[in-house]
């Protein structure tokens, strides 16, 4: 049974589940051991806690050395959070060092992907970092000739392991808050570029809007050019010419949630009087702006640990079975969200 039908069976919300399976707090104690039975009968392994994560990784016999690859695109320059990047690589430098295990890190555009991928003399595994691939590259484990891991990058139809953040629930949380708070109507401010992981944000933010009885209508979708200047000016174009509003919109991201705010203040609107706003990433950028933003907060460094775990045990067997894991976020309340009940 997936997280969705267990729980469809219980009666509770996918949040809960998940809660359980991460070993978060936040559900009582028996729902959690009703929660906890039947995640066990189905197949599943209830996490330790969180602080446990970084230690939870298997020995190597020898020293070794992975490369840390960060995939640069050129038109993501304006779009480049350094503070992501940094809390990634602190974490697998953390557990490497621990292991007596080097770390290289690198940085690499499309056009020498597949070389880099192909020439790793000297490297025992990679992970990818593919918050900025919108490439649709065939990735396999073939290509790479060492344990690979993409870390942070969508592609569900590549044959090679990766972690992502489970879209899924951070956004079931985030339309059930919306919900309680009255909003019937919620829009989304939506990139033009389908960077990372948003594709499937997309599939998940209408799936759960259906799932809630409230089909998402093509009259609230505001399709925005990421550039903060060029993001603003396709705002205020949209909501010029359309009469019929959400109450709340949804941005792709903080970065795109923050320029929307900034520019619908400048128009003379006010947040959340006249329009709430969500975010996603919970990055430093969302408490910049008065109201702060409510937002989903990804845990970088446990989907760090979680592409490091998997990369060693790559490395000692290459042949394991292909694992497409994902890691739940965890909602954050602030100011940016007006309650309508």
């Amino acid at each position: 049974m997936t997280i969705r039908e267990i729980a469809a069976e219980l009666n509770i919300s996918p949040t809960a589940v998940s809660y359980v399976l991460n070993n978060k707090p936040g559900v009582r104690k028996e729902l959690r051991e009703k929660i906890t039975k039947i995640l066990i009968q189905n197949g599943y392994s209830i996490k330790e806690d969180a602080a446990q994560d970084l230690k939870k990784v298997p020995d190597l016999p020898k020293q070794q050395t992975i490369l840390f690859l960060y995939y640069i695109s050129e038109r993501y320059l304006f779009l480049r959070n350094n503070n992501v990047l940094t809390l990634y690589l602190n974490a697998i430098e953390e557990i490497c060092n621990r292991q007596s295990c080097n770390v290289i890190t690198k940085s690499v555009t499309g056009d020498f992907l597949g070389d880099t991928l192909t020439n790793t003399d000297g490297i025992d595994g990679v992970i990818l970092l593919g918050i900025e691939l919108y490439e649709r590259v065939i990735f396999n484990r073939f290509m790479c000739r060492k344990p690979f891991v993409l870390l942070d990058g969508y592609f569900p139809e590549s044959p090679i392991d990766s972690v992502n953040v489970d879209n899924y629930i951070g956004l079931y949380q985030a339309v059930d808050y919306l919900y309680k708070k009255g909003h019937r109507r919620i829009g989304h401010i939506k990139s033009n570029m389908p960077y990372g992981c948003l594709p499937d944000r997309w599939r998940c933010f209408y799936e759960i809007l259906d799932y809630f009885g409230m089909p998402f209508s093509k009259n609230y979708l505001a399709e925005v050019r990421m550039q903060s200047e060029f993001l603003q000016e396709d705002l205020q174009k949209y909501l010029r010419e359309n009469k019929d509003l959400p109450t709340v919109f949804f941005a792709d991201n903080d970065y795109m949630a923050i320029s929307a705010m900034a520019g619908m203040q400048q128009a003379g609107y006010s947040i959340p009087d006249d329009f709430s706003i969500i975010g996603f990433d919970n990055a430093d950028i969302s408490t910049l702006l008065k109201p702060n933003l409510t937002t989903i907060s990804l845990d970088f460094r446990g989907m760090a640990a979680e592409a490091v775990q998997r990369l060693f045990r790559l490395m000692e067997q290459p042949d394991l079975p292909i694992v497409k894991s994902t890691i739940s976020p965890v909602f954050v309340e602030r100011e940016s969200v007006k309650d309508l009940t």
